[in-house]
């Protein structure tokens, strides 16, 4: 015959039904309920509560005894696990986690064993350091982001932080005093990318274990395709040249002069010898701010060409016009809300805002 169970429980009963309904996992939960059980008097030994619980015997017994020593809070501590100790050791992971953070990266797994090596005096296994980097601490490898050795990153940011103010200050010159109706002033985003007959490599998927194959052709022929977006709603101007030269450039802008005559229109665009070239003579209502040289990351345009082009990877294509009618395709599918949401970077939208463009 089972012993009587005693144990003092100082919650009532309400307050034990109260702290059943706030537990958010099963653990919590059924050690709760059978200090509620208890309470209520429905079962009157271990045996029998173990019974209606589904548990061991000796599971009860350990969480009474949590409970006499710490109360509820002691029942409801669940206590940790030693475990195997980690051949890294926590500060090694903490300094590595800061490196990671680094947009420069590593390598390859083999790079961050000898950097653990090299830079903390920790010396483990090639598994080891795959197994932290890719299953704990979920890094891995990606494509890098291609950066200029001749890129100065005080002026890249000086840009930014600068776009507003000087975005007011041209508002200011645009202004035409004492006019009723001033003219709206837009802010568009310049650039030219090259479309051939190349086959676009971008990355395939496959099972594991299995290399993806591309069928690929190196074909130069192709065209200059001259483009500029508005960030801040979407709209779009696309004009199509056989080459990147200036005079190609002054003709494209005399193109948008007339497709946009009743506005001032602000360019933002990259310091190209065909944009910079002394032959330049921008429209009336056009003017060019560029960008500091090696920057193409402040272009929000560059990623709407990256857009168009991994929509056409690994295409085969026989001649440039079979080429072309696919990328006037991709083009007219270009809604206003997609070319908003590749080109509109906080930035400029920002900049726009405090200069009160819109």
């Amino acid at each position: 015959m089972a012993r009587p169970l005693k144990l003092e429980i100082a919650e009532s009963e309400d307050e034990l039904k109260a702290l059943l309904r706030r537990q958010k996992t099963a653990q919590g939960k059924e050690r709760v309920q059978a200090i509620y059980l208890l309470k209520l008097g429905r079962v009157k030994s271990v045996s029998e509560l173990a019974i209606v619980l589904g548990r061991n015997r000796v599971t009860v017994q350990e969480w009474l005894a949590a409970y006499r020593h710490g109360g509820m809070k002691g029942l409801l501590t669940r206590r940790r696990q030693p475990g195997r100790q980690g051949t890294i050791p926590s500060w090694a992971v903490k300094a590595l986690q800061k490196r990671l953070a680094d947009p420069k990266g590593f390598r390859s797994y083999g790079a961050v064993q000898q950097w653990l090596s090299d830079s903390l005096g920790v010396d483990v296994s090639y598994m080891a350091v795959y197994r932290l980097v890719h299953g704990k601490l979920r890094a891995k490898l990606k494509v890098g982001k291609r950066q200029s050795t001749e890129q100065d990153p005080e002026r890249l940011q000086q840009f930014k932080s600068e776009l507003a103010g000087n975005l007011n200050l041209l508002k200011q010159v645009f202004a035409v005093p004492h006019s009723s109706q001033p003219r709206r002033i837009r802010y568009w985003c310049q650039d030219e990318t090259r479309w051939s007959l190349t086959t676009i490599c971008r990355r395939l998927l496959s099972a594991v274990g299995v290399k993806p194959i591309g069928n690929m052709q190196w074909v130069c022929e192709g065209f200059w395709l001259y483009g500029v977006v508005e960030p801040l709603c979407g709209e779009q101007f696309f004009y199509e040249f056989s080459h990147l030269d200036s005079v190609c450039f002054q003709q494209f802008l005399h193109l948008f002069a007339q497709q946009y005559p009743d506005e001032f229109h602000i360019w933002h665009l990259d310091r190209a010898s065909a944009h910079i070239a002394k032959r330049i003579q921008p429209p009336a209502n056009v003017l060019l701010l560029f960008q500091p040289s090696y920057c193409p990351e402040l272009n929000p345009i560059e990623r709407l060409w990256q857009h168009l082009k991994d929509s056409l990877s690994w295409q085969l294509f026989a001649d440039v016009p079979a080429l072309r009618t696919t990328v006037r395709q991709r083009l007219t599918q270009l809604t206003q809300e997609v070319v908003k949401s590749l080109t509109g970077w906080d930035y400029i939208l920002d900049a726009l805002f405090v200069a009160g463009i819109s």
